[in-house]
């Protein structure tokens, strides 16, 4: 508590069977933390909460903003919180009917704006965050905090959880993820020692004489669990038992199975409708209304409040307006022994109560998931609507469980077509792209409307890519495709354009099937009027076939001005086609414009996929141009939000990670830490993420095999490198030519020259001839410099020269300071040192201003072999502020806070302390206020306006 209100968080885990005492160990803490000072936010998971999705977020969140006025809870809402406002609509207003198709998956944005939320609450006043029986948390809310507690570091707020280690819920693996962080603390609580026990047992039987042996045998009975001792002496005490260890006999071992028994012995002493009320709290959830819980058990009022006084003074129940049980093991125990038909039943008639009562309608569908199926149309229609709420709120596992229960409840229902499309697009965005495919499938063949099946059969194009099996979408389509043909002609085109894609993605696709992609793009290689989704198509096409550039970026120009005008569920893999070609074809402007929007976009309003699918690539834009950092940033952000897809579960078909993300992220993430001389922990990261021997036919994957061989060469293993390098041109022939995806020729080419030299310069001159067709300068830039290294000394300066050439007005400023320090290598070695000087300085900088310290070490020894003394970094001032440090300084002299700089940046606040500590040294200030004397500022002082505790 101490760290965290000086400001660094924490999180620790309370481990221990039920009944070892957490939940008393949590009071205790929330009482020191109040006296301390502290905000107590506080939740408790429950069996019927598994199913309530963010559940336990809300339970944290929603009280302080329910207390806080308009003005106040907008503040609290605004920018990147405000995606948290999806969860703060109560009773009917979660009823709102958006389809599940209609806001994709909106998981990321949810999370990121809780984060932002706890932030800002932090930043007011230090916080405790509380979750007892962590274990019955809901699959939503442990996504949350597990992304909160990656993120606690920088804020002040303690997350404190009590989980049961043998009982890991439904959602085993996210906890364990939780409480297994380096980072968290976990706090193992043992059983009583015989003195304690002892000391209990002294105090019950004040009056009475102990037998020899009894306290002992007390403690052996019951294991020292201290639940299990008060229930023990409850249990003597209502039997009027003598304190001897004959008495402790009877009882008989005292084991949680045995809990029921005595509290049917207590009980047993009431009128029959404190049996019945118990029941009814029991299958209602902790915290049920009493009239309610009245109405379900079938009481009046007067019966009720006689059966609450009862429960509660024989220690069941522990108040007398919210309804709830002394312990969750009394829970248990009484619901453990009802009939399973009758607890169905119960469930049912609990739902409807709920409903007519206006409760939250996932509460209500908690309820209809626990009972049996009738045929009810009502159901049906309760059911979707929950799983579109959970879908709005970013919930998608759980609008599948919904979404299958309705299936289950109308199993000759007319509108099934429709819920099985619901359902496998809710899969999809939940990660189960095997069971998405096959739902879709079965939606297919079920629906009769022209517009729904073209719907579908994209949405199924697009399960079928991410679950690895691009190769089986033409034969899934066709016969849409042929229906549509006499239909609906712009369908058809956009389903013979899905295809098409699906076929580019997929490297081992035979050279005859790839020619069903020249066919679909060869109007608008010939100049004629096409739909945006066919010329970001023909992008990509021209791209891999090493046509111009200029041809490609022309394309993806033509796209990107009517990208809006094809259907939303089409947009997704066509911005992903318009951005490849943009970045690979250098069309580095409209790429950075495009994919800020995109970035931004999907944190304010979009789902983890579009976020993923736009960092990774924004990521790979930012490498490509020597922006080391911010490739960083974004690459781990991506993986990240990966993390945050539903893990392996029930269903196999689950995926860890979406297989299109992660590997290129890697890849990006890779390629840094070899620019910055870092390895050991590229190779760490490949082996952690288990993708260090990934190989997959989906073009992505290339570009992971290409920064793994990369890893290789940097580490001596230069067969390794060879070998994947090859194996990487083999796998591209007859799809891939261009050289600006992967330069594999050129990189196998560095790696062979000591071994093979004649194989070394064809490979490389092959690269250069296609950069010279392909014309744009970064790629032919790496080719020339490929050629001029396996080439003869004499050739060796020219081209290097033109390399340079080539690169000086090209925004790719790592390659210019690699072309520079090749070439003042080679001058050196003729003997050319003053010239060799000033192109190795020049190299130097810019691999200081990149962040790639490999590169500009190089450089320096380089420079001392001319016989130079080279600084050791950058000079100082502002020209030594890297890309990263500039952009947080200029946000800063806006007067962000380092928690508004972090949302604008999608950086953590740590990264913005790093930055920003790395800026005051170079400039040699101490203070925000001196950062203006030389960093440009707004010229109006409302720009200034908007600082407070969070900075």
């Amino acid at each position: 508590m101490a760290r965290a209100k000086a400001g660094t968080g924490a999180v620790v885990a309370l481990e221990g069977s039920p009944g070892i005492g957490k939940t008393r160990l949590l009071r205790a803490a929330m009482e020191r933390a109040s006296e301390g000072g502290m905000a107590v936010l506080s939740a408790r998971g429950g069996q019927m909460e598994t199913e309530f999705a963010f559940g336990v977020a809300r339970q944290l969140l929603e009280p302080v903003l329910l207390a806080a006025d308009a003005g106040e809870r907008g503040v609290l809402l605004e920018g990147a919180a405000a995606p948290a406002a999806w969860l703060l609509g109560g009773g009917r207003a979660d009823r709102l009917g958006e389809p599940v198709g209609g806001g994709g998956d909106r998981s990321f944005a949810t999370l990121h704006g809780l984060y932002w939320l706890t932030a800002r609450l932090a930043a007011r006043t230090p916080l405790l965050m509380v979750v007892d029986d962590a274990h019955w948390a809901d699959q939503p809310s442990l996504r949350f905090l597990g992304y909160l507690a990656h993120r606690l570091q920088a804020l002040p707020v303690l997350l404190l959880v009590a989980v049961r280690p043998e009982d890991p819920g439904a959602h085993g693996l996210l906890l364990t993820e939780l409480v297994a962080d380096p980072e968290a603390d976990v706090v193992r609580l043992g059983p009583f020692t015989l003195d304690a026990v002892r000391t209990l047992v002294h105090d019950a039987f004040a009056a009475s004489p102990l037998g020899p042996g009894f306290v002992r045998d007390c403690w052996t009975t019951t294991g020292g669990n201290p639940f299990l001792v008060t229930q023990l002496i409850a249990a003597l005490r209502a039997q009027h038992a003598p304190p001897t260890s004959a008495a402790v006999e009877q009882v008989g071992e005292m084991g949680l199975e045995t809990v029921s028994r005595w509290i049917n012995l207590r009980l047993a002493g009431l009128p029959p409708a404190a049996t019945e009320l118990a029941a009814a709290v029991a299958v209602l959830g902790d915290g049920a209304d009493g009239g309610q819980a009245a109405r379900l058990a079938g009481l009046d009022p007067a019966s009720c409040d006689e059966a609450v006084d009862g429960l509660v003074s024989l220690n069941i129940l522990r108040g007398a307006e919210d309804l709830a049980f002394v312990h969750p093991l009394v829970c248990w125990a009484i619901y453990a022994q009802l009939p399973l038909r009758r607890r169905a039943r119960g469930h049912r008639d609990a739902a409807w109560l709920l409903w007519h009562a206006g409760a939250a309608v996932e509460r209500v569908a908690s309820h209809l998931l626990a009972a049996t199926p009738a045929g009810d149309g009502e159901v049906v229609e309760i059911l979707l609507d929950a799983a579109r709420s959970a879908t709005r709120k970013g919930a998608p596992d759980l609008a599948v469980r919904y979404l299958k229960r309705a299936l289950g409840e109308s199993a000759r229902d007319a509108s099934r077509p429709e819920m099985l499309r619901e359902l496998g697009t809710a899969e999809q965005n939940a990660g189960q792209f095997t069971a998405a495919a096959e739902d879709l499938r079965r939606a297919l063949e079920c629906s009769n409307d022209m517009a729904a099946k073209i719907e579908i059969a994209f949405r199924l194009r697009t399960a079928l890519v991410w679950s690895d099996r691009a190769h089986e979408v033409g034969p899934a389509l066709g016969g849409v495709i042929a229906e549509a043909a006499e239909r609906d002609s712009e369908g058809a085109l956009l389903l013979e354009a899905a295809v098409a894609g699906a076929l580019q993605v997929d490297l081992s696709t035979p050279r005859e099937v790839r020619e069903r992609v020249r066919r679909v793009v060869a109007p608008a290689f010939a100049g004629e009027p096409v739909p945006p989704h066919i010329s970001s198509l023909a992008a990509v096409e021209a791209l891999f076939a090493n046509e111009p550039a200029a041809r490609v970026v022309r394309l993806a120009e033509e796209a990107a001005r009517g990208w809006y005008q094809a259907p939303e569920f089409a947009r997704g893999p066509m911005r992903a086609q318009l951005f490849v070609a943009l970045i690979f074809a250098e069309g580095h402007a409209l790429a950075r414009r495009l994919l800020d929007d995109d970035v931004e976009d999907a944190h304010h309003h979009g789902s983890a996929a579009q976020f993923l699918n736009a960092a990774v690539l924004r990521s790979t834009l930012f490498h490509r141009l020597g922006m080391l950092a911010e490739a960083e940033a974004d690459a781990r952000a991506a993986l990240e939000a990966v993390h945050l897809q539903p893990g392996p579960g029930p269903s196999r078909d689950v995926q860890p990670a979406h297989s299109l993300h992660a590997p290129m992220a890697i890849a990006v993430l890779v390629d840094t830490l070899i620019e910055r001389g870092k390895a050991r922990d590229a190779e760490r990261l490949l082996t952690e993420t288990g993708l260090a021997d990934a190989d997959s036919p989906l073009l992505l994957f290339s570009f992971l095999i290409g920064a793994r061989a990369r890893l290789r060469a940097a580490q001596g293993r230069m067969p390794e490198a060879i070998k994947d390098l090859l194996a990487l041109g083999a796998r591209l022939e007859g799809a891939v030519l261009t050289p600006a995806l992967v330069p594999w020729r050129s990189r196998a080419a560095l790696a062979l020259v000591a071994e093979d030299a004649g194989a070394a310069r064809r490979l490389a001159h092959e690269e250069l001839g296609l950069a010279r067709a392909f014309g744009a300068p970064r790629t032919l830039g790496v080719a020339l410099r490929a050629a001029a290294l396996t080439g003869s000394p004499d050739e060796q300066v020219d081209l290097l020269r033109e390399a340079v050439a080539v690169l000086e007005d090209s925004p790719a400023r790592l390659e210019q300071a690699r072309s520079l320090v090749e070439l003042g290598a080679a001058l050196r070695r003729k003997g050319h040192r003053s010239e060799a000087r000033s192109a190795l300085e020049r190299g130097m900088d810019g691999g200081w201003s990149c962040g790639a310290t490999a590169l500009a070490q190089r450089a320096c020894a380089e420079l001392r072999a001319c016989g130079a003394r080279p600084r050791r970094q950058a000079l100082t001032g502002t020209d030594a502020l890297t890309d990263a440090e500039r952009r947080v300084a200029e946000l800063a002299v806006q007067g962000l806070t380092n928690r508004q700089i972090a949302q604008t940046l999608v950086i953590s606040p740590g990264t913005v302390e790093t930055h920003l500590r790395h800026a005051f040294q170079k400039l040699d200030i101490t203070s925000r206020r001196q950062l203006a004397e030389h960093l440009p500022g707004p010229e109006q002082p409302a720009a200034r306006q908007g600082k407070s505790s969070g900075s």
